[in-house]
């Protein structure tokens, strides 16, 4: 959750939206779910605007703007949190790409609103955007997409994970956004999956041909149907794959299907497709990868006495909404 607030918030940190988008943002970054999340992701944006290196008289800009919202030393108790609440218009005006703030704060530049589709826990939803092209998003996924779209591409981000039917256009590619990882198509099918807490970033092209840039966009591939690249965020590498096609498009029918995985990453996709928080020690949780497939109507007590039972050594309770998983005495 920690990843995906930081992801968000740099988002509209990083770019110019409009009076409307920025109340919406304000709203939900004043509600009192994960606030000590959301105080430090505001925190972080703010510090980096205000080191960033900027054009003549921008730096005395930013100054000016601390100065009249009452910057104060961070803290972390849940006081300052409100002041940061006040502070984050400001701190949405200021985009961390120096050429970007100046042009906010010198002129207005009107720009189109844009819709925030998230997904709860446990649920999958399927939407058309303003140009046709239709999406399914999985659990715990956003897309954020223009009202219209406008210019030379039709630009969308993601947060999660999320099957892409594209409407041809071969004037406008259609571009999928997850930070220095994107996707560029003209009319095809795809799979992104961007989710925050996870190391890897995964694209699989079903049908048709897309271009895939990573490294901070310096590098890109381009893929043949079936076609799968993985990169990871850390070290920066990548590789082709040729994966079972049914099993990358197996969320979307509701079922289960986990290849050569460790139960860390297990947990994290069960909590996706369960309302239920994992608690375990990462400690205790054996290194070896494991392979299972559930069907849709499979509920979580008949998977994890599966998986129980395959790994040999771990136990569970399901009280509540968390599921305690502990090794065997």
């Amino acid at each position: 959750m920690k990843n995906y607030i930081q992801q968000l918030v740099e988002l509209f940190g990083h770019n110019d939206y409009s009076a409307g988008t920025r109340k919406k943002v304000q709203q939900w970054l004043a509600d009192e779910e994960h606030v000590d999340e959301k105080s430090e992701a505001l925190r972080m944006l703010w510090r980096q605007a205000g080191e960033q290196e900027v054009p003549d008289g921008m730096q005395q800009s930013i100054r000016k703007m601390q100065q009249n919202v009452g910057i104060q030393p961070a803290t972390s108790n849940r006081k300052s949190y409100q002041l940061l609440i006040w502070r984050a218009a400001a701190i949405l005006l200021l985009a961390v790409s120096s050429v970007s703030v100046y042009l906010i704060l010198e002129k207005d530049s009107p720009v189109k609103d844009l819709v925030e589709c998230y997904i709860p826990t446990a649920e999958i939803h399927e939407l058309t955007l303003p140009d046709g092209t239709h999406v399914m998003l999985n659990s715990k996924s956003t897309l954020l997409y223009p009202e219209q779209f406008t210019g030379e591409t039709r630009s969308v981000y993601l947060i999660g994970e999320a099957n892409f039917k594209v409407k041809p256009d071969k004037k406008h590619p259609f571009i999928v956004k997850a930070n220095d990882y994107q996707v560029t198509a003209l009319g095809t099918e795809f799979n992104v999956n961007a989710y925050p807490e996870s190391n890897e970033l995964i694209a699989t092209l079903l049908e048709g041909s897309v271009k895939v840039e990573f490294n901070n966009l310096i590098s890109n591939v381009i893929l043949k149907p079936n076609e799968q690249l993985i990169y990871n965020k850390h070290t920066k590498e990548h590789n082709l794959r040729l994966p079972e096609i049914d099993d990358v498009t197996a969320w979307q029918r509701g079922e289960l299907i986990f290849s050569n995985m460790h139960l860390e990453d297990i947990f994290t996709n069960l909590e996706r497709k369960f309302p239920y928080a994992f608690v375990y020690s990462l400690h205790s949780m054996k290194k070896n990868t494991y392979s299972f497939r559930f069907q849709k109507q499979a509920n979580l007590e008949e998977v994890m006495e599966i998986v129980s039972q395959v790994v040999g050594d771990v136990d569970y309770v399901i009280k509540g909404n968390k599921c305690y998983v502990t090794n065997k005495k």
